[in-house]
C-alpha cells in the first residue's frame, strides 16, 4: 500500500473509532432523577411521592428507587439519613399515617433511581408542612 494510501486508511480507522467510541457513551448515559415538585402539606394529611416521572435517556429502564430524609426540621435532626422507602415497586408511594404536628417544618427528600445498567441519579424535593 502507497504511503498516502496508509495515512488516508489510518485517518480513516481514527475517525470511525471516534465516532463509535461517541455512541457508546450516548448508549450509556445516565437516567435522570425526578422526586416531583415540591409540596406543602397540613397536618392531618397525608403525603404521596411520586418518581414515576424519572426516565432512562438511552432507552433502558429504572428498576430500584430509594427515598431517604436528607434534610429535617429543628429538633427532628435524628431522622435526617432515614429511608423512608426502596424497591423496584418505589416509584409511587403514600406515607401511612398523616403529617403530625412535630412534623413541622421544612424536609427535602432525595429520590436516588437506578437503571438496568446500575447507573444512578438523584432529585431532590422540599416538603414544608404547616399548620
Amino acid at each position: 500500500m502507497p504511503p498516502r494510501t496508509a495515512v488516508l486508511t489510518l485517518a480513516l480507522m481514527i475517525g470511525l473509532a471516534l465516532t463509535l467510541a461517541g455512541c457508546a457513551i450516548v448508549t450509556k448515559a445516565p437516567p435522570v432523577a425526578n422526586a416531583g415538585p415540591d409540596a406543602i402539606v397540613h397536618v392531618g394529611e397525608v403525603v404521596s411521592f411520586d418518581g414515576s416521572s424519572s426516565v432512562d435517556l438511552d432507552g433502558g429502564r429504572i428498576v430500584y428507587y430509594h427515598w431517604r430524609v436528607t434534610a429535617a426540621p429543628e429538633g427532628r435532626e435524628t431522622e435526617v439519613d432515614r429511608v423512608l422507602r426502596e424497591g423496584e415497586d418505589a416509584a409511587v408511594w403514600t406515607i401511612e399515617s398523616p403529617i403530625g404536628e412535630e412534623d413541622l417544618g421544612e424536609w427535602v427528600i432525595e429520590l436516588t433511581v437506578t437503571d438496568d445498567e446500575g447507573q444512578s441519579a438523584t432529585d431532590d424535593m422540599m416538603l414544608l408542612v404547616v399548620p
